[in-house]
């Protein structure tokens, strides 16, 4: 018997707007639900259209680099060891390890370091030896990973320890892959290629997820292409620091990216040349409240310690050509005068820095 509440026809097919239409031939790996469609973060053109979109940014940066550039040009080369302490240590920072430029200053004199950081003592004296490294030196990223992370080469990685690290033919064929990446964007400013490489470091998880050292060491010497032989490497600012998702793939477009790096970049520099600032007020200083002493010595001295951030009194005697007894006697007049201070706090092996 018929329901009052039956229709009185069997509906169709095309009246159930409810039900699910007929499956589409498709591929099999397609997922199930619809997909809003969107660039790919690393795709060369993408980079390239950000680099447009942020060009107020990039110049305000490239500004900043070329005014750092020529500053460094006026002072001693060996001062820019002590912006590449200051940058590595900011990095290690980034990843929570706390280690000062003068503590890491100290482990690339004495190679002393205790058990819970002879690791991140280690990693930091790589950072050193690849920012100081003049270009036509070679050992930079653009001649191979594998060359550049300073890594033995390895076949069976059964024979390493297992720290999630590519190693062997694997490395080579995963820096090969990054290389060719980062050429494929030849046409962007160097500024941008090097944000783009340390977002396709990432990517590829050539280091560990935690680490950031390797590749923002690599994006900061990418970065200095068409720089002065002094700038070996862009100096990182330590107020501004590379977060672990900031330029990776799931922080956003690369225009977000951008805008991070340049920013990093940028501060890095004025941050530089206001430490340049320093170190040249610093020397003024030094002449003034030196100027009553006799001798050669004193004014070497001031030299010596513009040009390293930690010095010891063998140093001295070796940089001012003066004997020991003279290069110690200097050093303590210099402290009494607080133009340097004792950073080790002990009695032998100690070295001293400029009181900037």
């Amino acid at each position: 018997m018929q329901s009052p509440y039956d229709p009185d026809e069997d509906p169709s097919d095309e009246d159930l707007w409810f039900l699910p239409g007929p499956l589409d031939e498709g591929d099999a790996a397609d997922t199930p639900w619809p997909l809003a469609p969107r660039q790919m973060s690393l795709d060369p053109t993408v980079w390239l259209e950000a680099e447009r979109v942020q060009y107020r940014a990039l110049l305000s940066t490239a500004q900043a680099v070329e005014r750092f550039a020529e500053r460094l040009r006026h002072f001693p080369g060996q001062v820019k060891e002590r912006l590449a302490l200051a940058t590595v240590s900011s990095v290690l920072r980034s990843e929570g390890v706390w280690l000062g430029p003068e503590r890491i200053a100290l482990y690339q004199a004495l190679r002393i370091a205790t058990g819970d950081t002879a690791r991140d003592l280690s990693r930091a004296s790589w950072a050193m030896r690849r920012l100081m490294a003049r270009p036509v030196q070679g050992g930079g990223p653009s001649d191979g990973v594998h060359h550049f992370l300073g890594r033995a080469h390895q076949a069976d990685a059964q024979d390493l320890p297992g720290d999630g690290r590519p190693t062997g033919f694997e490395l080579e064929a995963i820096g090969q892959d990054w290389s060719d990446a980062v050429a494929s964007l030849h046409a962007a400013h160097p500024l941008t290629r090097a944000a783009f490489a340390f977002a396709q470091w990432r990517s590829r998880d050539i280091t560990p997820w935690d680490e950031l050292l390797e590749p923002t060491i690599a994006a900061v010497i990418l970065g200095r292409e068409g720089l002065d032989d002094a700038a070996t490497f862009l100096p990182l600012a330590d107020s501004h620091r590379f977060d672990r998702h900031g330029l990776t793939e799931n922080a956003g477009g690369a225009e977000a990216r951008l805008e991070v790096f340049f920013t990093a970049i940028r501060q890095g520099a004025l941050n530089a040349n206001m430490e340049l600032e320093r170190l040249a007020d610093w020397r003024a200083r030094a002449e003034r409240v030196t100027s009553h002493l006799s001798g050669r010595t004193p004014a070497a001295l001031i030299e010596t310690m513009m040009k390293y951030p930690i010095a010891s009194v063998e140093m001295v005697s070796e940089d001012t050509g003066c004997s020991r007894p003279s290069a110690r006697r200097n050093l303590n007049i210099f402290a009494d005068l607080d133009l340097v201070r004792e950073v080790t706090g002990q009695d032998r092996y100690r070295f001293w820095a400029a009181q900037l």
